[in-house]
């Protein structure tokens, strides 16, 4: 069980790490398409992203919910334009300010709090990296309707590009 006192250390903290996080997409070079939007901006988006979190640590938030709510961050980036892999990016800094804000607020004393840090550091990185697969396959659910669209390749065309598995339910077929 996550230790009130750790929980507690991130709890209502959206602002200031999505603070946090503007400052390291400002600054870091491969983050061009987001350094284009304003910082009023970027701390809307990133304190949903934070929020998120905070309510899948505190009330827990079932698998489908969360699947849902990165498909369809990967489906608006896409919309909006954002390089798929800047999107990813964007998602790794903000693992590494959260990751960051609990190793140095915390004060660990005992075996059973380091423990407990563990506990929700290995939560945290899987809501990320679970993050990033489901972004990943939103984005590309909505790159292959687009393609459709265009009506520029086949549907055979298409899955050439896009291999069983790449959206819905592993095993599944293309849409």
């Amino acid at each position: 069980m996550i230790s009130k006192k750790l929980f507690e250390l991130i709890l209502h903290k959206e602002n200031k790490l999505s603070k946090r996080w503007v400052e390291e997409v400002k600054k870091t070079a491969c983050m061009r398409s987001y350094q284009k939007h304003s910082d009023e901006e970027l701390l809307k988006r990133n304190r949903n992203f934070f929020e998120n979190l905070a309510q899948w640590i505190d009330a827990g938030v079932s698998r489908e919910e969360m699947i849902s709510y990165f498909e369809t961050i990967g489906r608006q980036r896409y919309r909006e334009g954002f390089p798929l892999p800047e999107i990813l990016y964007g998602v790794l800094l903000a693992k590494k300010v959260f990751h960051d804000a609990i190793i140095q607020e915390a004060l660990l004393s005992s075996a059973m709090e380091i423990y407990q840090a563990l506990e929700l550091i290995t939560m945290i990185h899987n809501f990320f990296d679970q993050g990033n697969f489901n972004i990943t396959r939103g984005y590309l659910e909505e790159l292959y309707a687009a393609l459709g669209k265009t009506r520029k390749f086949s549907g055979e065309e298409l899955n050439q590009f896009f291999f069983q598995g790449s959206f819905g339910p592993p095993g599944s077929i293309l849409p």
